[in-house]
């Protein structure tokens, strides 16, 4: 499973809200006159720190993201070696599943929860992620013979009707267009894949089954194995 505590607070949402700092004329010559400022240069350091962080964040889910495609074929030559090793089933990633629907908006691989006053998140993680390409819904053939996996999907949880995109990992070929599939089914598959991750991390203790190496290294030392059998 992949979790993340992440206990820092941003105050831009807070600072967002019209009414986050109701105030007097009076009060407002006051704090004026007492070189005060509502958003202090610190708060607004922070706001900035905050804002550089999570753009540096989706540059390396971008990043992964492309990683992990590129060795898409590797990955799934081991399978179940992956599966079996909590250092890599545990990997992060939520990156790697794009899309969303109508009225509810883009598809979410993370859940958070508030927990003893941190921020639990819950992502999906790299042995989820195979087990939903396991599965029909996230599958489908290539032209040239070999099992491709869904990628993005998009659709209507009120018709039903969806459309996706599928990536070879032989060819590396993207597949788009990927019609006639329920699109309750990719939103229930994915949704019970993330609830399976949050009742076993609730009932470790939140203390997981193993810490998760990087998608890099995972990478590497499968690429390393494979040189020493040959």
């Amino acid at each position: 499973m992949a979790i993340i505590f992440d206990d820092s607070k941003s105050m831009d949402a807070y600072l967002r809200k019209s009414d986050a700092h109701p105030e007097s004329f009076l009060s407002l010559c006051r704090r004026q006159s007492s070189g005060l400022q509502l958003v202090s240069d610190d708060m607004e350091q922070d706001r900035k720190e905050q804002e550089e962080m999570a753009k540096l964040r989706e540059k390396s889910f971008e990043r992964k993201c492309k990683l992990l495609y590129d060795n898409l074929e590797l990955v799934m030559r081991h399978r179940e070696e992956i599966l079996a090793n909590p250092r890599y089933a545990n990997i992060d990633a939520h990156y790697a599943i794009k899309g969303g629907g109508c009225y509810v908006g883009p598809i979410s691989t993370s859940m958070r929860y508030d927990f003893a006053g941190s921020s639990l998140i819950i992502n999906l993680s790299m042995g989820s992620l195979l087990e939903l390409w396991n599965t029909d819904q996230f599958k489908v053939e290539c032209g040239c013979g070999v099992t491709a996996v869904i990628r993005s999907f998009s659709g209507s949880p009120l018709s039903g009707v969806s459309v996706a995109s599928a990536y070879c990992p032989h060819c590396k070929k993207a597949i788009h267009g990927i019609r006639n599939r329920s699109f309750g089914g990719y939103m229930g598959l994915l949704r019970t894949k993330l609830d399976e991750i949050t009742e076993k991390a609730v009932n470790s203790g939140l203390r997981g089954d193993g810490l998760a190496c990087s998608l890099e290294t995972m990478i590497n030392e499968l690429k390393l194995k494979e040189f020493a059998e040959v």
